[in-house]
């Protein structure tokens, strides 16, 4: 189990806080030198709560018919849908907004069902994920809402590292000089590995596997 971590605040709201792990770990994409926990927001009802309400800050504003949650966001998506449709005189206010989460095929791609499919197509979407560090997952989802014909109107994400992807705005709690030092590499050129350090972990869309 990784033993040393820090705990770092949002600096909205202080209440929300991450949990980062220094080392060497391995995504799907590349290699990085922090593993950021998301296993708290995702999961703590008050954390889901405080995260949604704070992200809400900036969707308020925006017209919402469906949001569509990747990596274990459902719980925060739910809460977020609520504080969207629960102000008096927001632009969601009273509307109903559809909380799903796409499957993925042999392919690897993402796909929606049938009964799905007509909450994304013609309707104004918001993807909420966990952590975007290179914007491979993303770009992924964003190709998906595309193919089945909906308006991307926002992103949200408790962690990210990048500002916009494809002229979309992408509104976080958290970016990389918040934690002190965050670092992307590809494997062929990561540091840790040139200087022969092992992996630590292998991290997933639901956590992290020690190896």
């Amino acid at each position: 189990m990784l033993n040393n971590h820090i705990t770092v605040p949002a600096k909205g709201n202080r209440r929300i806080k991450l949990t980062i792990y220094p080392g060497h770990f391995a995504t799907s994409h590349a290699h990085v030198d922090n593993y950021i926990s998301m296993t708290e927001l995702r999961t703590s009802s008050n954390m889901a709560s405080e995260t949604a309400e704070e992200l809400a800050k900036v969707f308020k504003y925006i017209q919402v018919d469906t949001i569509i949650c990747l990596e274990y966001t459902q719980n925060i998506g739910a809460m977020l849908a609520k504080e969207l449709t629960g102000g008096r005189r927001d632009v969601n206010s009273g509307n109903d907004i559809h909380v799903i989460t796409p499957a993925i095929n042999s392919n690897n791609q993402l796909t929606f069902t049938s009964d799905t499919q007509p909450f994304v197509t013609d309707r104004n979407v918001l993807i909420l994920l966990s952590t975007i560090s290179t914007g491979r997952s993303l770009s992924r989802a964003q190709e998906c809402v595309g193919y089945y014909g909906g308006r991307l109107v926002g992103i949200g994400a408790i962690f990210s590292a990048i500002e916009e992807s494809d002229g979309v705005p992408v509104h976080c709690l958290f970016k990389p000089e918040d934690l002190g030092s965050y670092n992307s590499y590809h494997s062929n050129e990561c540091p840790y590995c040139a200087s022969g350090r092992k992996l630590d972990g292998f991290i997933t869309t639901g956590g992290y596997n020690e190896l």
